[in-house]
């Protein structure tokens, strides 16, 4: 017997409140993070160290991120969403962060219908997905 992966009327209601619990789940653990700074271990050179992060979004500048590699890695989407991130928040680096949580909260909702749709297990993937974001939380010390 299959499962059925799309949802009927009455499971949209349990889909919302997924949906909600797992944005609920991942803001009490990164709400913190808007006030934070930016950090040593590698900040310096994807953003502000870099001149051409630092000047925004421009053609010259995805040129670049395209055709160079920096930090040892060639990543031009990174370098693009750091160049985008500039330009709205300069070097706010709350700004930054937030940026950050918001696709960290897409990709565990991402998650979360990846396990729903390829398991059929409504519960246990919303576990899974719920214990995603929590594991890589920011420790106290």
């Amino acid at each position: 017997m299959v499962r059925s992966s799309s949802p009927t009327a009455v499971n949209w209601y349990r889909l919302i409140l997924i949906y909600i619990g797992l944005v609920v789940i991942i803001l009490g653990v990164f709400d913190q993070t808007a006030q934070f700074g930016f950090v040593n271990y590698d900040d310096g050179s994807y953003v502000f160290e870099n001149p051409n992060i630092r000047a925004g979004l421009s053609w010259r500048g995805v040129v670049w991120a395209f055709t160079h590699i920096h930090s040892q890695n060639w990543h031009p989407l990174t370098s693009i969403s750091h160049m985008l991130d500039c330009q709205i928040f300069g070097l706010r680096a709350g700004g930054h962060h937030l940026v950050n949580v918001l696709l960290h909260t897409a990709t565990v909702i991402l998650l979360f219908e990846f396990l729903r749709r390829t398991t059929g297990a409504l519960w246990a993937s919303a576990i899974a997905a719920a214990v995603f974001p929590v594991r890589l939380a920011p420790s106290g010390s």
